[in-house]
C-alpha cells in the first residue's frame, strides 16, 4: 500500500500553500520549502521501507581489516553488495553447520569401511579406485571441519 505524494513538483505546493496567503515573506518561503522536502522524503522513505528491507550489519575489527584489505578501490557498500549479489547468483550450497559437517564426515569414514571390506573379500581394481577416491574425499572434508 504505496502512499502517493499529493504533490507533483515543489511549486505546486508552495502555489497551493502560499496561495492563501497575502504577500508571504522569504521566511516563509523558505518554511514552505522545508516542509514540502520534509514531507516529500517523509513519504518516500515510507514507501521505500515498503519495498525494499534494509539490514544493518555489525563487523569485528577483523572483518573490517578483511574488508579494507578485499574491497580495493570500492566503496565498502558497492564491495558489500557485489559479493552479496555473486553469492546469491552461484548454485553453490554453503554449509557451515559442523554437525552436519561431523555427520557427513562419520557417514564417509563409515563407507570407507565398507569399501576396505569389499576390497578384502573381492581384490577388485575398481573397488581400489573407489577407496582411494574415499579417502582423498575423506581428507578434504576433515580439513574443512578443521578450518
Amino acid at each position: 500500500m504505496n502512499d502517493k505524494f499529493p504533490y507533483t513538483s515543489l511549486h505546486e505546493y508552495l502555489e497551493a500553500v502560499l496561495s492563501i496567503m497575502d504577500n508571504p515573506s522569504h521566511q516563509q518561503i523558505k518554511e514552505a520549502k522545508r516542509a514540502y522536502w520534509k514531507n516529500y522524503y517523509k513519504v518516500y522513505r515510507r514507501n521505500q521501507r515498503l519495498v525494499r528491507k534494509e539490514y544493518t550489519l555489525g563487523f569485528g575489527t577483523d572483518a573490517l581489516k578483511r574488508i579494507q584489505q578485499k574491497k580495493g578501490k570500492l566503496s565498502v557498500s558497492k564491495f558489500l553488495y557485489l559479493i552479496i549479489d555473486r553469492e546469491l547468483q552461484s548454485n553453490e550450497v554453503v554449509c557451515n553447520n559442523r554437525e552436519v559437517l561431523s555427520s557427513l564426515h562419520q557417514h564417509l569414514m563409515e563407507l570407507i569401511t565398507l569399501v576396505e571390506e569389499l576390497l578384502d573379500s573381492d581384490g577388485s581394481k575398481a573397488i581400489d579406485g573407489i577407496l582411494e577416491r574415499l579417502d582423498v574425499l575423506e581428507e578434504q572434508v576433515e580439513q574443512f571441519i578443521n578450518q
